[in-house]
């Protein structure tokens, strides 16, 4: 089974960074998807998958951890829905997120953060009880928005550095 697909779809929560310009792109990194937890269970008549108890992702791109994951499959493998439930914290070199849950669903192309949902990268942060970020078209929602931006820094000659 292609495992390792159910959790690309999370690289691009993990890849969003508030007021990063769509050029700011780089190319994936290579390796294996690692995931481990208490316990896993595969029901094929409803093909879901189901991994709880300390539910840890380690990818190149990002590092996971969750209570439960929830998987929901359409066909062949195919990804329908991921859900992460309970004490989620996604991490990327200087950029995380974190909530009660989040839900990609493939059809609509957008990851849907509730409960206390945080993004942030270095010291810039933006919350709220609802974050929603469309996949495909590099734009998020915040309801209610609460954004934390730090100046940037200025170098000797009174320049801007860009961070």
């Amino acid at each position: 089974m292609r495992t390792r697909l159910i959790f690309l779809v999370l690289l691009a929560l993990a890849g969003t960074s508030i007021g990063a310009p769509a050029s700011a792109k780089r190319p994936r990194k290579q390796g294996e998807t690692v995931i481990t937890s208490n316990r896993m269970e595969y029901d094929y008549a409803e093909s879901a998958i189901l991994f709880e108890e300390n539910v840890k992702v380690a990818d190149p791109e990002f590092t996971m951890t969750a209570d439960r994951v929830i998987v929901l499959l359409e066909g062949t493998n195919d990804i329908k829905q991921v859900r992460c439930l309970g004490n989620v914290v996604l991490v990327n070199e200087n950029r995380s997120a974190r909530c009660a849950e989040a839900v990609y669903t493939k059809a609509s192309g957008k990851i849907v953060m509730t409960g206390d949902a945080v993004l942030q990268r270095e010291k810039d942060r933006i919350w709220g009880r609802k974050i929603t970020i469309w996949v495909d078209d590099e734009r998020m929602e915040c309801e209610p928005a609460r954004m934390v931006l730090q100046p940037t820094s200025v170098s000797g000659d009174g320049k801007r550095m860009l961070p």
